[in-house]
């Protein structure tokens, strides 16, 4: 992942530790004052492992625009208030493309070899995401998420062997926005969510838009 990133996700974990401190400190202080009063409830921390399916579109002029289905996992931590938290994850996710009949039109100085022109490429992109999410409690054990997503390219794997560099497709990063919902049960978490990307994929120079367009389910089990 890049390092620019690093910095929001240390960010995010000292806010949930001071948050955490400080009303476990005042809470404290009040059961000292006034034994009888009732005591807020405390924030409950959170951690575990999670994967799923990560089914993935990308817009363009010259990719086929269907939407493939790939593997997501990683890992998640978070805080819950009674009715607001924070969760911050680090994924490993896959997204698969492939070209349509034009991209070798636009795009032939990529390619290793002019017998290649007919052929669909495919590609499979592996990242290393840091989605940030706000929650919101809307029933017992259901929660509304929204937040960033930060993404960094790791590897393009181009399955027929068409370009000299298949990397050189895409842009290094991007950031997305996130919309879903999460049923937090006591050991075990089962989600959904869209995440849309904010800026262009297209790291060549043209004028064609690519944005990824991505619904993720997935279930995590908490450590602790």
């Amino acid at each position: 992942m890049p390092v620019r990133y690093f910095p929001v996700f240390y960010a995010l974990i000292l806010s949930l530790g001071t948050v955490c401190c400080s009303t476990a400190s005042r809470a404290q202080a009040l059961a000292g004052a006034n034994p009888t009063r009732k005591v807020p409830v405390l924030p409950t921390l959170y951690a575990g492992v999670k994967f799923g399916a990560n089914f993935s579109y990308l817009s363009g002029d010259n990719w086929s625009n269907g939407v493939r289905s790939n593997l997501l996992g990683g890992v998640y931590a978070g805080i819950k208030g009674p009715g607001i938290g924070a969760q911050a994850e680090g994924l490993f996710e896959q997204s698969e493309y492939t070209t349509s009949s034009g991209f070798y039109r636009v795009h032939k100085d990529l390619y290793n070899s002019l017998a290649d022109s007919l052929k669909a490429g495919t590609f499979k992109v592996n990242k290393l995401t840091l989605p940030v999410l706000v929650q919101f409690r809307v029933a017992h054990v259901i929660w509304i998420q929204a937040g960033v997503q930060f993404y960094g390219i790791i590897s393009v794997r181009d399955f027929n062997g068409l370009l000299s560099d298949a990397k050189e497709l895409f842009k290094s990063g991007n950031t997305a926005g996130v919309l879903g919902a999460a049923i937090h049960f006591k050991k075990a978490d089962i989600g959904a969510r869209t995440i849309f990307d904010f800026q262009n994929l297209n790291n060549l120079n043209t004028s064609d838009v690519w944005r990824q367009y991505m619904f993720q389910a997935y279930v995590g089990v908490k450590l602790f």
